[in-house]
């Protein structure tokens, strides 16, 4: 299986999980998931586009940045979501947030269409 494929088999795992552990009511599992899928889309379009990938988050956020600001800006927005679910209790409306972000990425960026379609 080649990178482009893992990536999208990756993305395609955590939107899904994120998906049923939302409809369980584990939010705290489905915010998790749904950034999973988030960082995973972010790294389909960078490796898309320039034919690398971020070594962590801080890598991701700089080339988000540095090429794609449209999708930087809704990652920045949603970062603290994530990074809350470490500590915090996570409501539904927060994992509604970060679905909708990804909603947001699919629109504005070129994902493949596999991706495309599994995004409700």
């Amino acid at each position: 299986m080649n990178m482009a494929d893992e990536l999208m088999q990756t993305f395609l795992e955590e939107y899904n999980g994120a998906k049923d552990e939302l409809g369980k009511g584990r939010y705290k599992n489905s915010a998790i998931l749904f950034s999973k899928a988030l960082f995973a889309a972010c790294d389909i379009i960078i490796q898309n586009k320039l034919n690398k990938l971020p070594k962590n988050h801080a890598e991701r956020f700089r080339i988000l940045e540095q090429y794609f600001k449209d999708v930087y800006g809704i990652v920045d927005e949603i970062f603290d979501k994530y990074t809350d679910s470490y500590s915090k209790p996570i409501l539904k409306e927060t994992c509604e947030a970060i679905k909708d972000g990804i909603k947001k990425i699919r629109e504005i960026s070129e994902l493949p269409e596999e991706i495309k379609k599994s995004i409700e």
